[in-house]
């Protein structure tokens, strides 16, 4: 498992750290124009160069075989890094070798349907209380909304840990959903499972 992480700072992008608690995974950490690469296996550290943002990402995406996290903040055109462009984008999706991609950043299953990327991604993640009021949701506060997100990341890493089928995870989203709180109906019912094209 390979995790391609936008920290961007803020409490929306830290939250995402519980996607891969305890779970044995190469971490590419970008945050402003630094680099920081944690493997797992020692001896591919110079695989991966340790200052060049996009030159760490392209070793990523073509050496992860299995399972692919690409997260932090985004828009359909792709997953943002934090000081500009894109972490992954249609001019790299392409070099993508991973049988399981999951994309958590707002937009990514429009980014993922438009270019033809099978996984497990967001739509429209509200992960703070400016991005409610944008989509017409006054009821939750911050930490309701912090709360969800919270509850997002430890779902998606016990499905992970106990190597759920990836075409059954929405379903556990919305089984698990609390309708009360109008920002996680809204983030859990909007997920999307693209199954994979490749034969």
């Amino acid at each position: 498992m390979t995790v391609i992480y936008s920290n961007f700072g803020d409490q929306d992008t830290e939250l995402l750290k519980g996607i891969w608690e305890g779970l044995k995974a190469d971490i590419i950490e970008i945050k402003d124009d630094d680099v920081t690469v944690n493997l797992q296996n020692k001896d591919d550290e110079e695989f991966f160069p340790s200052a060049l943002v996009s030159e760490a990402v392209e070793a990523a995406l073509e050496r992860e075989e299995d399972t692919l996290i690409v997260c932090g903040h985004g828009t359909w055109d792709g997953c943002y890094a934090p000081l500009g462009g894109y972490t992954l984008s249609y001019k790299n999706r392409d070099r993508i070798k991973a049988k399981r991609v999951i994309g958590i950043w707002c937009n990514a299953a429009t980014f993922a349907e438009e270019y033809k990327v099978p996984g497990f991604f967001s739509s429209m993640f509200i992960s703070n209380q400016a991005e409610a009021r944008y989509m017409g949701i006054f009821s939750e506060d911050d930490d309701s909304i912090q709360e969800s997100e919270r509850k997002f990341t430890h779902i998606l890493n016990a499905l992970l840990k106990g190597n759920v089928p990836m075409e059954e995870w929405c379903s556990v989203f919305k089984a698990s959903m609390d309708r009360n709180n109008e920002v996680e109906d809204y983030n859990f019912s909007m997920l999307k499972y693209f199954p994979s094209i490749k034969p």
